[in-house]
């Protein structure tokens, strides 16, 4: 598992999906889940930049 306040980049979720083995946790969803789990709400890095699809 690896766990950042701000987000991982297509290289990083191509390696990942690859290796199977390994989850990723970018800062909204680390948010989601301290607010889920701790009752506890906070703002993690900057906003990600708009990806194109």
């Amino acid at each position: 598992m690896l766990v950042t306040t701000s987000w991982f980049g297509r290289a990083s979720h191509a390696f990942a999906a690859a290796h199977g083995r390994l989850q990723l946790i970018e800062g909204t969803e680390l948010v989601y889940l301290i607010k889920e789990r701790l009752g506890k709400d906070f703002i993690a890095g900057p906003v990600p930049p708009k990806r194109r699809q």
